[in-house]
């Protein structure tokens, strides 16, 4: 399936997406597919993890939902298994960076990240790109912590009447250390898909607000 050719027709989203994609966007492979989200991973060459694309809607406006993501004293609530998360600095006023520190199942250790979030808002004012990217230098990784090696992501946010937004999150994530493969590729599927299961929980009532 040709996942540009899908969205294309509907909505102008799809196009800053497939830019993120290494090889077009050939290779997504459909692995849940309902009435609250689709989910879609893809192998990544060198790399034992997967891709992972998440497309979903939140009730909630553009400017509430970008908002939210950015903020981090909401991190904990919506990003899963997240133990700590703080603001290092902002250095501008679309641009943030984050440490991130995240639970791991007994015996393996937790993982920590530094991101940076640089939100870029469409000049329609109708949709924003909010591109993550991991800075493992950053910072020293906690003393009983593993540093991932690399992270990469991107959302795309598009209003979608006066309540809804539509939502594609799509991530890559190098989770580093002695990790085993099966809990690595289930792990780095559930977090975006439980990203944005939290965030369609979080808003729901806005929808039912008449």
């Amino acid at each position: 399936m040709n996942f540009c050719a899908r969205w294309v027709g509907a909505m102008t989203l799809a196009v800053p997406l497939c830019a993120l994609a290494d090889d077009n966007d050939a290779g997504w492979r459909s692995v849940r597919h309902d009435s609250a989200l689709d989910v879609y991973t893809r192998s990544v060459a060198g790399s034992d993890f997967d891709e992972v694309r998440v497309v979903g809607t939140i009730c909630a406006s553009l400017g509430a939902l970008t908002a939210y993501v950015q903020d981090v004293s909401h991190i904990v609530d919506w990003i899963p298994d997240t133990e700590e998360a703080r603001l290092l600095t902002q250095p501008s006023e679309r641009e943030r960076i984050y440490y991130l520190r995240t639970n791991m199942p007994w015996p393996v250790k937790d993982r920590d990240m530094i991101y940076r979030l640089v939100a870029t808002p469409d000049p329609s004012a109708t949709a924003t790109t909010i591109e993550m990217t991991g800075l493992p230098d950053y910072l020293p990784a906690a003393a009983d912590a593993v540093r991932m090696t690399s992270m990469h992501g991107l959302w795309r946010i598009e209003q979608q009447g006066a309540k809804r937004t539509h939502v594609v999150l799509q991530m890559r994530v190098e989770p580093g250390g002695s990790v085993p493969i099966w809990l690595g590729r289930r792990r780095i599927v559930a977090l975006p898909t439980g990203m944005i299961e939290n965030l369609e929980r979080r808003f729901a009532n806005a929808c039912a607000v008449h």
